[in-house]
């Protein structure tokens, strides 16, 4: 793949579009070639700004929410008031209690699951699996990367204050979007974390999941937001992304 590939697919490439063989060998050109580099990142910084100049723009959208959990809890109560007669006191009671909850609590959107999906499927292919991937271990090849994808190489590294230091780097994709895939190892365990800028003002929120014997957690902090997947268990995977957040 030459320049002239890697201008006419960058479209395609941004928006998640390439098949799995052509987003190999751009990803492998992006990372010997600064010039298309520098350009695929002036790209992604301008789709970021722009996404975020509309975020900006103000919406008051309070009278619109509460109305929607109006009606979710009058279907809700609905459903959990009891037959005509039985203990209505007590159900009446409660009912004011959860109406009170949802129309006083703020709304806060919720991590993706199909995030989350990705990345868990990614992990137990790349990671557990150990599925032939093209892994970078050289430190200047994930530098490259780092740089194609607009992340820094301190906040890459600023990772290892955790006690686990960084093994290997891809580039892949969670719905369609590219996150570098970074994998950091110590006495044998090891953790997955996928990370890209920030994209607006409605960041991955922070979360914590689990799917199957994986831990899955995310956080958003300075300009990056990640995900952590392993099959540590829960604790260590709480203390890895409380230390992680930190260390940015």
């Amino acid at each position: 793949m030459n320049c002239g590939d890697i201008g006419e697919l960058s479209p395609l490439w941004h928006s998640g579009e390439l098949e799995a063989s052509r987003q190999r060998e751009f990803d492998a050109h992006l990372a010997e070639c600064p010039e298309c580099a520098a350009e695929i990142r002036e790209q992604w910084t301008a789709d970021v700004r722009l996404r975020e100049s509309v975020a900006a723009e103000p919406a008051d959208t309070r009278d619109l929410e509460r109305r929607v959990l109006r009606l979710i809890v009058r279907e809700r109560l609905r459903r959990w008031l009891p037959a005509p007669g039985v203990a209505v006191g007590v159900a009446a009671a409660a009912a004011v209690v959860v109406a009170a909850v949802f129309l006083a609590a703020p709304l806060r959107a919720p991590v993706n699951p199909a995030i989350f999906a990705d990345a868990a499927r990614d992990h137990t292919a790349e990671v557990v699996q150990k599925a032939p991937r093209r892994w970078r271990t050289d430190p200047s090849d994930i530098a490259a990367l780092e740089t194609a994808q607009g992340i820094s190489d301190s906040d890459v590294r600023a990772l290892e204050a955790t006690g686990y230091r960084l093994e290997r780097a891809k580039v892949c994709r969670l719905k369609g979007t590219p996150y570098m895939h970074l994998v950091y190892a110590k006495g044998g365990r090891e953790f997955s974390v996928y990370m890209k800028v920030r994209s607006g003002a409605q960041p991955l929120p922070e979360a914590a999941s689990t799917s199957g014997n994986l831990q899955l957690a995310s956080f958003a902090h300075g300009r990056v937001q990640a995900v952590i997947v392993t099959d540590a268990p829960r604790g260590e995977c709480a203390r890895f992304t409380r230390d992680a957040e930190a260390a940015l």
